[in-house]
């Protein structure tokens, strides 16, 4: 169930969904200004590759993604080169056009994406989280996306849930949340 949530966050962001339901909610028809993108040939970078990570990289070559690949306990021996490049965390944090995070939350992995990592992303990068709140540094990110480093995000789970109503998150433009339905 996460890997598919992961996808369908990742289709979301891509074809403006939510900003084509919000517009139409509002009684607008905003068909021009929420022109998306295709996945085909983006390169999708995933962080963690057990069971989830493998799972969302099975649905994404279906979509002829490029996958990179980014796990500290694995190495390129255990996958087909055709299919995904395991590469350093900072080569996937640069190349990628979506990444998605499948890290469980730890001292390492703990605000693993701050606004220094976040600032080496493509400006039309979008970053996807369904593993653990925490990953992703919350107050960096609503700034990373209402200040234009990064494009997009997706996110399912929150350092404190539910989230808080006064949340900065809330507040930022360019991102869909769910309330922590990847594990449902």
């Amino acid at each position: 169930s996460a890997a598919e949530h992961t996808v369908a966050m990742m289709l979301s962001l891509s074809r403006n969904i939510q900003l084509g339901h919000l517009s139409l909610s509002s009684g607008n028809w905003d068909r021009h200004k929420l022109t998306g993108s295709e996945l085909q040939d983006k390169v999708l970078g995933v962080v963690g590759l057990g069971k989830i990570g493998r799972e969302v990289i099975k649905r994404a070559l279906s979509f002829d993604m490029k996958i990179l690949g980014y796990d500290p306990y694995v190495s390129q021996e255990l996958f087909d080169p055709k299919e995904i490049e395991v590469v350093s965390l900072d080569d996937l944090t640069k190349k990628s056009d979506y990444i998605t995070l499948h890290v469980p939350l730890n001292q390492a992995t703990k605000n693993l994406f701050n606004l220094d990592r976040l600032k080496m992303m493509k400006s039309s990068a979008r970053i996807i989280n369904v593993a653990r709140g925490g990953i992703i540094n919350e107050e960096d990110i609503a700034y990373a996306l209402n200040n234009d480093i990064i494009s997009g995000a997706a996110i399912d789970v929150f350092v404190s849930e539910p989230l808080d109503k006064d949340s900065s998150l809330l507040k930022t433009k360019n991102i869909l949340h769910t309330p922590h339905l990847g594990a449902s």
